[in-house]
């Protein structure tokens, strides 16, 4: 299975055009959250009839500065998997939209114990999978997160479940300045970094899982 992994998009549509043959050639497109500008569902609704048109295989999470006018349009398309999980030819996708706390009291802030919840409602769904791949706007608590100005942003709660159960990768965004690939425990953590800034993934899941990331 082929892999096209975005996110932190915020409504910004310039990227897709470069984009199209590699849409065309992922088996599945995943969100990472942050679909769109300012939160609004009709933002939101521009991001995803872009990638509709070469697909409409798409797993999705929302972000935190999405509200949950997004997180129910997703849900409404069946792409989101927060706090749920679904098994794709026998690979399973699970994940968590949103963020811990941050200081700008975005749409879409969880507690850390919320998070764990959601966690675990949608690992449940997908435990017997032959492979499980975590898809999380929030990436685990020092890995793959830290801001320009040297700070951690990821979720402590998302850290201990990947500590605590077999996640074989785990596709995050939210901290734009640490895309980039870091294995942690047993799972390879995969930022994207910001679609806004032409930042995208492409995965293949093989034996070996292989990552080509780059920038439009």
């Amino acid at each position: 299975m082929k892999l096209f992994v975005i996110g932190d998009i915020h409504g910004e549509k310039k990227y897709f055009s470069a984009a199209a043959a590699m849409m065309d050639a992922a088996d599945l497109v995943v969100l990472c959250g942050d679909l769109s500008r300012s939160g609004l569902r009709t933002s939101a609704e521009e991001i995803l009839s872009e990638i509709e048109r070469h697909t409409r295989n798409i797993v999705a999470v929302h972000g935190n500065w999405d509200s949950d006018d997004v997180r129910s349009l997703l849900e409404t398309r069946g792409y989101s998997v927060h706090g749920r999980g679904r098994v794709i030819d026998g690979i399973g996708f699970f994940g968590v939209g949103g963020s811990s706390h941050t200081p700008m009291n975005t749409a879409s802030e969880y507690t850390e114990d919320e998070i764990g919840f959601f966690l675990g409602e949608g690992y449940r769904t997908v435990s017997a999978a032959k492979k499980k791949i975590l898809v999380t706007h929030a990436p685990p608590r020092q890995v793959r997160d830290r801001t320009f100005l040297g700070l951690r942003g990821g979720s402590r709660a998302v850290r201990n479940f990947i500590e605590d159960s077999a996640i074989d990768l785990c596709l995050a965004g939210h901290i734009h300045e640490a895309y980039g690939t870091e294995k942690f425990s047993d799972c390879l953590v995969v930022n994207s970094g910001s679609f806004k800034k032409g930042r995208y993934t492409c995965i293949d899941l093989a034996e070996e899982i292989s990552v080509d990331q780059g920038r439009l």
